[in-house]
């Protein structure tokens, strides 16, 4: 799997192989140059003249460009280069890198260079450029650095202003506020770059190449300036950072390619967030043994569903238990109203089915090889306190479990949180669901989704699979992000669904962690073989498409 990092994560693994390794900065700008030429010349076949307009900052990405600027002349491009600042504010590789191009000049006319040190020089807005590279900042812009510390009143951070004890007797502010006043502003050269780069983008279909990311935006929290930089393509130096996957990222990056600059991953920490592929999930997915029987593969008891006079939610029960199966669970047993008993048995006649007492569940327990609460359930007072006896109950405590929907509700509305010893759990909420357990806005939470969820597992020790685009499997140790997932999960019944999966796969012997890993992946990848034949899918619809 590959590793995705935060904007602070790269810098410690710059500095360890600059320092610990002993890789040269000159070494790393001259491989970030020459291996994103390479992705160039395997994207467009020949850059033989082509016009090329290389933006650079006046650090490391700067130096880069400048590096990049020279192979694409190597290769036959037309290039004009030009740099943000004064040449003497240039670092020094990126000045070292400077003066070899400036011998170019001498040489050839497919070379101009211009120092922009205030104002971008006239005669690049007039021409067309077949390809523009921003080498502006890369992962050097940071939007905010976590300003919802200030909610907790930390004095000694030193990324915030000092807080007199006038101000603390405010109401607190929330992230998205404290976000909007502590967000460096771009300064007005770069935001006219930028802009150059946007309008030369839309109306002359100049190709935008990102080198590291696009310049504006926030590559740990995918948080983006006014305005950022569009790209067609960008090209991640190294590793891929988390930026990419969240908020804006997902618009303004555009196809994401890695150039291996010979950092190698040794030196990423085994906590770092990793993408989830294909090779990871076959893995990991369980394969029924020739000589094995149905109790060797995977007990699940699942509590779900309910139904009255006057409303039915054994929709969801049902999606979660045929997943179960479809994801193979050996057994399968579900505690339902008795009412329903037929109904359930008509549509899956694999289950067993129990009465949906605490008794009955309580002697099942012991059974189950791991447990899903919750779909469908209900949520009056009566069935908020029903999941609350069952999750205080000891038989709980060490079995797998997977708590999804109007168990979530309960917790949140009973506080439960804080009295819960479930090591063993893994939550599956959506946005809103998170926003009621943790009491946060929404809006604050999306603008930083990775924050919150790491966060959230280190004060409750309990595991969470934050769902949406993308979504995040956080456990204490391992950080696992899925990016399958697609519009066609935007339908009711779609997380029952998953949540059966995951609880299947646990069940079947996988770490709760690894098999939400596991099922995040394959829920994603059903639902875009569902739309392929089917537009706008229902949850049905992707469960057979599994």
């Amino acid at each position: 799997m590959l590793p995705i990092l935060t904007a602070q994560e790269m810098r410690e693994v710059d500095y360890d192989a600059v320092i610990k390794l002993r890789i040269t900065e000159k070494q790393l700008m001259e491989l970030a140059g020459k291996e994103s030429c390479n992705i160039l010349l395997e994207k467009f076949s020949s850059l033989v003249g082509k016009s090329v307009l290389v933006l650079c900052g006046k650090g490391n990405n700067g130096g880069d460009g400048i590096v990049l600027a020279r192979h694409l002349i190597n290769h036959g491009a037309q290039v004009d280069l030009a740099y943000l600042c004064k040449t003497d504010l240039l670092k020094q590789d990126g000045a070292a890198s400077l003066k070899i191009l400036t011998q170019y000049v001498s040489y050839t006319d497919s070379f101009r260079i211009f120092e922009a040190d205030e104002f971008l020089p006239e005669v690049i807005y007039t021409k067309r450029y077949d390809l523009i590279v921003d080498a502006i900042l890369g992962t050097g812009y940071k939007r905010t650095d976590h300003p919802k510390g200030i909610k907790r009143r930390e004095a000694n951070n030193p990324y915030l202003p000092n807080i007199s004890e006038e101000q603390l007797s405010e109401p607190e502010k929330q992230a998205f506020e404290l976000a909007t006043e502590l967000r460096p502003s771009l300064s007005p050269l770069i935001q006219e770059a930028v802009s150059l780069i946007n309008h030369k983008k839309h109306h002359y279909g100049s190709f935008v190449v990102a080198l590291d990311s696009p310049t504006g935006l926030d590559c740990t929290t995918g948080e983006a300036e006014t305005p950022c930089v569009e790209a067609d393509l960008t090209i991640a130096l190294a590793f891929l950072k988390s930026g990419f996957f969240f908020g804006r990222g997902r618009e303004v990056c555009g196809e994401i390619r890695v150039a291996d600059i010979s950092i190698p991953s040794f030196l990423v920490k085994p906590d770092a967030m990793r993408l989830i592929d294909d090779d990871f999930v076959s893995a990991h997915l369980p394969v029924r043994a020739k000589q094995s029987a149905k109790h060797l593969n995977g007990k699940v008891l699942i509590v779900a569903g309910n139904q009255n006079e006057e409303a039915s939610m054994m929709g969801a029960l049902l999606l979660s238990l045929r997943a179960a199966l479809k994801c193979g669970a050996g057994y399968i047993c579900a505690a339902v109203p008795p009412s329903t008993f037929n109904l359930v048995h008509s549509l899956v006649p694999e289950a067993i089915l129990i009465a949906q007492t605490e008794s009955a569940i309580l002697e099942k327990l012991e059974w189950a090889d791991a447990v899903l609460i919750g779909c469908g359930f209900g949520r009056t007072p009566e069935r908020q306190a029903f999941i609350a006896k069952l999750l205080t109950s000891p038989l709980l405590a060490q079995k797998k479990l997977v708590l999804d929907a109007d168990a979530l509700y309960a917790i949140s509305e009973l506080d439960l949180l804080p009295q819960l010893s479930l090591h063993h759990a893994i939550l599956t909420p959506h946005l809103g669901e998170f926003s009621r357990l943790i009491q946060t806005p929404i809006r604050s939470i999306d603008a930083d989704r990775l924050f919150y969820a790491k966060s959230f597992v280190e004060e409750f020790g309990i595991g969470l699979l934050l769902k949406g685009a993308p979504t995040l499997i956080a456990s204490k140790g391992n950080l696992y992000l899925s990016d399958t997932g697609t519009e066609a999960l935007a339908t009711a019944g779609t997380g029952d669904v998953l949540a059966g999966m995951i609880t299947s796969f646990a069940a079947q012997g996988l770490p709760l962690n690894i098999a939400a890993a596991v099922s995040a992946h394959l829920h994603g990848i059903a639902g875009r073989k569902a739309s392929e034949t089917i537009h706008n899918p229902s949850a049905g619809d992707v469960l057979d498409a599994l």
